[in-house]
């Protein structure tokens, strides 16, 4: 439990800091975070690499769930997108300035592993594999998908505040609030393929090319209107 508030915490007061001091430290400090509590897992809980579903068994099945989630959640975005314009939202597009060196770095390195990597480690290999074995599965399913919701309180609040340069208090509050609902969704489903195939690899796989794909489809679709 101490674990989980000292890691809310600390993912949301990092996320004040100025943006050119976050964006050069993001990445790092997560992996350095992430090797600490990795560390405290093993001596402190008594968690292994396959207890935090790090193992080649089931590897297949779990990337081809990952696979298969993925497809899924993309079409949705993209519905999501077209349907957009029809809600009359005062929206404005996100603060894009091209294709740019940043977006390739987002794509191969901030995503995966600042990320990805942190917070798949986090939620689905190490809060999950040590609740598995506390409590039921179902509240376990519930519980590290709640942490992953609160998670993203902040981060949600800057996508919707400094992407979408939303305004209107009301609109901007019913945003993060989708936001914080989606990302509890999408912790439900990565943990689900955690819990179907006890294995990380799929989770990683979805979260990663969803974020990524999600990115690259926003960049191509402001870049590409009016």
């Amino acid at each position: 439990m101490w674990l989980g508030i000292f890691l809310l915490t600390y993912n949301n007061l990092i996320n004040f800091l100025p943006s050119s001091l976050h964006a050069r430290i993001y990445v790092w400090i997560n992996l350095v975070v992430l090797c600490i509590v990795w560390l405290m897992g093993r001596r402190y809980l008594d968690l292994n690499h396959i207890d935090s579903g790090f193992t080649k068994k089931n590897l297949v099945k779990s990337l081809l769930f990952g696979l298969g989630i993925t497809f899924v959640v993309i079409l949705s975005f993209l519905f999501f997108l077209w349907f957009l314009p029809n809600l009359r939202l005062d929206l404005k597009a996100p603060r894009i300035d091209g294709i740019s060196q940043e977006l390739w770095w987002r794509i191969f390195v901030r995503i995966p592993l600042g990320t990805v990597l942190f917070e798949e480690t986090l939620f689905r290999g190490i809060f999950y594999g040590y609740l598995i074995k506390k409590i039921r599965t179902l509240k376990t399913i519930v519980v590290t998908s709640l942490f992953f919701a609160f998670w993203h309180i902040t981060p949600t609040f800057k996508v919707v505040s400094l992407n979408f340069q939303i305004n209107l208090l009301a609109l901007a509050i019913i945003f993060w609030l989708v936001g914080l609902l989606g990302a509890f969704i999408g912790g439900l489903i990565f943990a689900l393929i955690r819990y179907r195939t006890n294995n990380i690899g799929g989770c990683l796989l979805a979260h990663c090319l969803i974020n990524d794909l999600a990115l690259m489809i926003i960049y191509w679709v402001w870049l590409n209107s009016g």
